[in-house]
């Protein structure tokens, strides 16, 4: 299957739509419509693709299909909201990229290489965060709602992505990481 596109094959709908009445959030995201499509787009945000439900009014929704499989949704959007709210510093330290080499591993651009967080981990330093903070189900509850079409999870409070964010850049680094390298080490 491309990149995005229309699922045209019937097998392939068929079991998609099987795969999807799985998920907790089915019947929000049909809204009692049949599903008449679907297609794969990018998400945006996460730089990821997703798929989208298309209704038989002809609107839309996207819909994961990881999050069927995961054992800790909860957990998993914790996090996206953890990563959403450092966006601002991420953004800022992607802005003092320059060319460089490593382990003679050319990086020339962005394109080349992923921010790793260093000293600790960003679910190292995640877990501390949430657990200083009431832990996953009470900030679970502080993200904003699943709506169709967004993909972006996020706090709903600016304090508490501001108090992550501040604890972030307290108590991590930032470095830029040749793709290869760093993808390796996951």
């Amino acid at each position: 299957m491309p990149r995005n596109g229309k699922v045209l094959d019937t097998v392939d709908f068929h079991f998609l739509m099987q795969v999807f009445a799985l998920s907790p959030y089915y019947e929000l995201k049909t809204q009692g419509k049949k599903i008449v499509g679907i297609e794969r787009r990018d998400a945006g945000f996460y730089g990821s693709t997703c798929f989208y439900l298309i209704r038989e009014d002809g609107s839309c929704t996207d819909i994961s299909f990881t999050k069927i499989f995961r054992v800790d949704g909860d957990t998993d959007d914790v996090l996206k909201a953890l990563r959403s709210a450092v966006v601002p510093s991420i953004e800022a330290f992607r802005m003092t990229f320059r060319p460089f080499t490593y382990e003679g591993i050319i990086c020339n651009s962005l394109a080349d290489v992923d921010i790793d967080h260093y000293d600790l981990k960003f679910r190292e330093l995640a877990s501390i965060w949430i657990e200083q903070n009431g832990g996953v189900d009470s900030l679970v509850k502080k993200i904003n709602p699943t709506a169709d079409n967004n993909t972006h999870t996020y706090f709903l409070d600016e304090e508490l992505k501001s108090s992550f964010r501040q604890f972030h850049d307290a108590h991590t680094h930032l470095r830029f990481l040749p793709k290869v390298i760093n993808r390796s080490n996951q």
